[in-house]
């Protein structure tokens, strides 16, 4: 275990059962990870004060740290991971490759999207689109659902606040190519990604709903149409 790793794991471990919003045996949250009982208000609590006394840690030494804690065992070790790559240019020098992995860590609901939900931004993805566009399509192929969620999740963001129509026209094969599979945390993933889009591409979503509302999840088609009817999920 990476040293710095074992300092913020205690950190953890003093916190333990510190009011969490969630049981473990939530549908969001289970993992079959070990899990503290902490919540995300105390989770950033716990990596704010981490960072503020170690202020001169370079972007290798962080890398090695983000990638111990994805290897422990506990839900928050990997959490906490994922709140350390909200730094970008410690993400700059993360792999597509080394993501896969960490990803593969990963299971269930919090933990995909608590590295997925907003954390690559759009000019992020648009500045190696031919890699994301490929790492993307992968994912989405991937034999584990954690990784094929995470395939549509990582666009949430991107899609919220750029109107690239690229990222839609990757959007919509990716939504494709997932749409008739029945478990919920890919059906969910769907109608938060066709939802996150109405804002900068409202029309297109809607012909895309429209067209396509007898093959997609009725719970994306449903809290699609509300999203663009009244604005509200």
């Amino acid at each position: 275990m990476n040293k710095h790793h074992k300092t913020l794991l205690a950190d953890i471990e003093k916190q333990k059962g510190r009011g969490s919003e969630h049981s473990a045996k939530d549908s969001y949250m289970l993992s079959g990870h070990f899990y503290y009982d902490i919540s995300v208000p105390v989770r950033r609590m716990v990596v704010k004060e981490w960072l503020k006394n170690n202020p001169k840690l370079t972007n290798k030494e962080m890398i090695a740290l983000v990638d111990s804690l994805y290897h422990g065992k506990s839900h928050e070790e990997k959490s906490v991971a994922s709140r350390l790559l909200a730094n970008r240019d410690l993400r700059a020098t993360v792999s597509l490759k080394q993501l896969d992995e960490w990803l593969g860590e990963l299971v269930g609901w919090a933990e995909i999207d608590g590295i997925c939900q907003n954390t690559y931004t759009a000019e992020e993805l648009l500045g190696k689109w031919k890699q994301w566009e490929s790492f993307l399509r992968k994912l989405s192929k991937d034999k584990n659902i954690n990784k094929r969620r995470a395939s549509i999740v990582l666009l949430t963001g991107p899609i919220t606040y750029s109107n690239d129509k690229r990222i839609l026209a990757l959007s919509f094969e990716l939504i494709d190519k997932l749409k008739h599979e029945k478990p919920i945390i890919i059906s969910k993933a769907i109608s938060w990604l066709l939802r996150s889009g109405v804002k900068q591409h409202k029309k297109a979503i809607g012909e895309y709903v429209k067209k396509n509302s007898e093959t997609l999840p009725k719970i994306a088609v449903r809290e699609t149409v509300r999203k663009i009817e009244t604005g509200r999920k």
